[in-house]
């Protein structure tokens, strides 16, 4: 954990102008995991990771040839105590890149699902099962507990398209078969009210200008899967792995693998964990509280209101620090970063 932690944090402090007072303020704290400061993690057994929302935000990179500027996809998540988590629930906030929490939380559903396909059969009494067919025997265990869908694989018929999420969790190019040498390609997006994650079709490779997803229908003959449907949980994931052994025993509790992931490697706004953790972390808590003012297409609602703004986020201090989202394709690493002390309105 402190490896991941360290990495994080060294990561995300190098794609910071050096002199900013938050790029400062990150790599100080990566010292001081490089100096054996572990940080402990163990609170979190006793809470809930729960998606909040989706913001498309501006993006802003900086190189050698100036400023360029783009978008990209950020998800807010809070972590609540378990026994009072649930829709509103009062927790810390953090915002992590989208790509990286859909592929971790599709990887955590796939390894609970594996997990509650297990118990069953491992719980499944077929002695007194009538025949010797064992595979007939466990399918109506997993129908009586309603997992049949999830714990048996389903074969398409023949010539019908077999879709899989994973596939299409990075913009991934699709064949149409069109003769207008246009490319379409499918990927996450945040839904239009922000509390959904959903596919959609889009013209370019980064998946920024989205297309009508009937072209995917025409295509495969099904309706393009999770283009209303959230891919994410909308309830309270539990970072208490609990597992019980084959002989039914519990283990010791540990932190769940996308609630420590999620949280070594996201932007944090902590006041609410002030008494549970040593050092909450509130460096972001100005960008998280204000998120939606660098929402790609954001306009103020007046002109009073945008020079309201404009003076209040011209003061350029660590809390009203702009913050944007980097991708780097290096290694397959998307990587949030915090930009120099300047604003967005």
């Amino acid at each position: 954990m402190k490896f991941t932690v360290l990495a994080s944090l060294l990561t995300v402090a190098s794609a910071i102008n050096s002199r900013s007072s938050i790029g400062k303020s990150l790599l100080s704290k990566s010292r001081a995991l490089n100096d054996n400061a572990e940080q402990d993690t163990s609170w979190m057994i006793d809470y809930s990771l729960r998606f909040e929302s989706c913001h498309t935000v501006e993006q802003y990179n900086y190189g050698e040839d100036g400023e360029d500027s783009g978008q990209t996809n950020l998800v807010k998540f809070k972590l609540c105590p378990s026994n009072k988590c649930g829709n509103g629930c009062k927790g810390a906030e953090y915002v992590a890149p989208m790509e990286e929490f859909v592929d971790a939380y599709t990887e955590w559903q796939m390894n609970e699902q594996e997990y509650k396909c297990e118990q069953i059969r491992e719980n499944c009494d077929c002695d007194d099962y009538e025949g010797d067919d064992d595979d007939a025997c466990e399918n109506s265990c997993y129908t009586a507990k309603g997992m049949y869908n999830t714990c048996v694989d389903q074969e398409a018929e023949e010539g019908e398209f077999e879709f899989d999420l994973q596939e299409y969790l990075e913009c991934k190019e699709i064949e149409t078969g069109d003769d207008d040498s246009i490319q379409y390609y499918v990927g996450p997006k945040c839904s239009s009210n922000r509390q959904k994650i959903n596919l959609g079709v889009f013209t370019d490779q980064y998946c920024t200008q989205e297309y009508d997803d009937g072209i995917f229908a025409t295509t495969y003959g099904i309706t393009l899967p999770y283009s209303s449907e959230n891919i994410v949980s909308e309830y309270c994931i539990s970072c208490n792995a609990v597992n019980a052994n084959n002989d039914g025993y519990y283990e010791d509790a540990e932190v769940t693998e996308i609630c420590d992931e999620q949280y070594a490697n996201a932007a944090k706004c902590e006041t609410r964990l002030s008494g549970t953790v040593a050092y909450p972390d509130t460096d972001a808590c100005e960008y998280i509280n204000k998120i939606k003012l660098y929402e790609v297409g954001y306009t103020p609602t007046s002109k009073v209101t945008a020079v309201i703004f404009a003076t209040i986020l011209g003061l350029g201090t660590v809390g009203l620090a702009a913050y944007a989202i980097k991708t780097r394709m290096n290694g397959g690493s998307r990587q949030i970063k915090l930009n120099d002390d300047s604003a967005i309105v």
